[in-house]
């Protein structure tokens, strides 16, 4: 890897990356940033690579958008001689030191590492700083469906729990138990309940030898729902719960304080 100088770019000859890891980039954000270097000009210069006579973004893609909002002409920047995998690390790098990445976007970015760079987890982890069982979550989340991305994304769910409900095969009742996460805001200890008691239920008298439930309702068990409770965070059933979602202990104790 040889590294120049900081030089001085003209923006017509520099190529956004040809795979950008981001889903999206917020135009709020970029405007925002655009204001901060009208005021105080950039204090970090971009990198780039030569590429076909021209120059490829290696990071600081936010900053050279920033700079074309303001219609700036040119932009100061870093020219590395570095090869596709060197660059594929070094986008990475920056895309996971970024605070507002969602959990889908660090696991394909976990992804792209793997595929385009050819590293393995213990590898991803050495570069990244992360562990291999937070690489290892992130890149199962990107293969669950799209109404658990959008609920770990949105942290409407934390990771732990979609991981645990995800552990349930039916996609009718899994779909349900996602939709009472959201609602309830349930903790992983709640969510293990949960799919302990579907299963012990599939296993017992709420399904018939085939595998699906009886016809009409006689015989089948009703089993207790638990949410979380709001004061202790632990599991109570949403029969006992007020409109705070108070377990019975917690509520004796509001009521006392």
């Amino acid at each position: 890897m040889v590294k120049n100088q900081i030089q001085i770019i003209k923006m017509e000859m520099i190529d956004r990356p040809f795979k950008i890891s981001r889903d999206n980039i917020d135009p709020e954000r970029v405007r925002e940033l655009a204001e901060s270097i009208r005021e105080k000009g950039l204090l970090q210069p971009i990198i780039l690579r030569p590429q076909n006579g021209r120059y490829e973004i290696v990071a600081g893609d936010r900053r050279f958008l920033a700079h074309r909002f303001l219609s700036m002409k040119e932009i100061r920047a870093t020219v590395l001689d570095i090869d596709d995998q060197d660059t594929i690390v070094m986008r990475a790098i920056e895309n996971i030191q970024r605070e507002n990445l969602t959990h889908c976007e660090e696991g394909r970015v976990y992804a792209l590492l793997m595929e385009m760079g050819g590293f393995t987890q213990n590898q991803i982890a050495k570069k990244t700083g992360k562990s291999v069982s937070t690489i290892q979550n992130h890149l199962k989340l990107i293969g669950y469906p799209d109404y658990v991305q959008i609920a770990a994304d949105r942290k409407l769910v934390s990771l732990a729990v979609c991981h645990i409900l995800m552990e349930i095969e039916d996609e009718d009742f899994r779909k349900y138990y996602f939709n009472m996460a959201v609602e309830n805001g349930i903790n992983e200890k709640v969510a293990r309940l949960w799919v302990d008691d579907h299963f012990k239920s599939k296993a017992g008298t709420f399904y018939d030898d085939g595998g699906a439930p009886p016809a009409g309702g006689d015989g089948v068990e009703i089993k207790p729902v638990f949410v979380t409770c709001e004061v202790c965070h632990g599991p109570t059933e949403i029969k006992n719960v007020c409109n705070m979602m108070l377990c019975k202990e917690c509520k004796k104790k509001v009521r006392h304080a």
